[in-house]
């Protein structure tokens, strides 16, 4: 079957394929906590020398989205084969092996082939009538079954320091690969290149990429000094953990928001909705007192991410021609996600709770003119 702009793909079976495309991709992003505290038990690393090696996966997956778009429209089902084999392989040599220079050559390996999941839905979803739907759908299930295996895994004893944790996703990913596999039928025809408002279409993009830098480096920000606000109101880390992990796996739901039917036309007052539900929930994060508060506000703040992340992703979708596109703003939400991660960290220990509030709020402040500009208009309809 194959899906094209001119047939939104309304069946169950391209939107579950998607979604274990997807699931495959966001993988290693999403457990990435559980990685790195994996990584110091068994290899015998600090937290900066675990984190250096579990970025090796991160590289990889930058170097993925900037190689593969080009290769993947040419050979979709020998790449899209050979990067799920080699991820299957990549998670159990991650499992076998002690030595920190292999292992980082692994999660380099892991991470091109999740870039390689990435592309090939870009590029399913580019220019596709029904993208919006269709992303918050691929991305609420993605999100369940990623989320699941993270709640699941951080609840197992012993997880943190045993090699049980690679085979899990060794598993995880030849399941969700005998769906994967699949994605390149689901590809459309490539779309002839159209001069006629491309000026204005990439300034668009430009802006939309200015709010996923502000939505990503705060919601990476945050879930990077967690652990330590965590422990700052009296919460084991443990715990700290199984609530971070649940609030991630029900926020996922935020991706459905914008398909309800009342906000569909409505892209921009959405996003600005998200975006003062994130602010909201990072100042009451940082502010909580109990673990009731801090779950709450974690929620709040992943299910307005993703809400954001819906729109986003088909807002790109829209004016993507080859999947490209999307393989682009991967690259720009790892730099902000890098830019998140180190400068919450600085602040946390130098400024306190409050130090991250108020850049998390400048940050977010920042993304709402960017995206009432880039949402306003839709994108002019396409010769086919």
């Amino acid at each position: 079957m194959i899906i094209t702009p001119a047939q939104p793909a309304r069946q169950s079976r391209p939107t579950l394929i998607l979604a274990c495309c997807w699931a495959l991709g966001i993988g290693g992003t999403t457990m990435m906590p559980l990685l790195v505290t994996n990584a110091m038990a068994r290899l015998r690393l600090d937290e900066g020398q675990a984190t250096m090696l579990a970025g090796a996966e991160m590289l990889g997956m930058l170097a993925g989205c900037i190689v593969l778009p080009a290769l993947a429209r040419r050979w979709p089902s020998r790449l899209t084969a050979g990067a799920l084999v080699l991820l299957v392989w990549s998670q159990v040599l991650s499992a076998l092996i002690v030595s920190a220079p292999a292992f980082a050559a692994a999660r380099f390996a892991a991470g091109f082939c999740e870039a390689q999941m990435i592309v090939m839905v870009g590029i399913c979803l580019a220019c596709h009538r029904d993208a919006e739907r269709l992303w918050g759908v691929v991305l609420l299930l993605s999100g369940l079954a990623v989320a699941g295996v993270f709640t699941l895994l951080s609840l197992l004893p012993g997880v943190a320091n045993g090699s049980g944790i690679w085979y899990g996703l060794a598993l995880l990913a030849a399941v969700l690969g005998v769906g994967a596999v699949r994605v390149p039928v689901l590809m459309p025809p490539q779309q002839p290149e159209v001069y006629v408002g491309r000026r204005r279409g990439r300034a668009e993009v430009w802006l939309a990429w200015g709010v996923f830098v502000g939505v990503y480096s705060v919601q990476a920000g945050v879930w990077a000094v967690s652990a330590l606000q965590g422990e700052r109101i009296g919460l084991s880390l443990p715990a700290t953990g199984t609530l971070l992990s649940l609030s991630s796996l029900l926020g996922f739901f935020g991706a459905v928001v914008p398909a309800i039917p009342a906000l569909a036309a409505r892209r921009g007052l959405t996003v600005m909705a998200a975006l003062a539900v994130m602010s909201a929930s990072v100042a009451g994060f940082f502010t909580a007192h109990g673990a009731a508060a801090f779950f709450i506000a974690q929620l709040a703040l992943n299910a307005a991410f993703y809400t954001v992340m819906a729109i986003l992703n088909s807002f790109i979708s829209a004016r993507d021609r080859d999947g490209s596109l999307l393989s682009q703003s991967v690259v720009v939400t790892f730099a902000a996600v890098a830019l998140g991660t180190v400068g919450a960290g600085a602040l946390f220990q130098g400024m306190g709770a409050w130090g991250v509030i108020l850049c998390s709020l400048l940050a977010l402040a920042g993304s709402v003119p960017l995206g009432l500009k880039a949402l306003r208009a839709r994108p002019a309809p396409l010769p086919f």
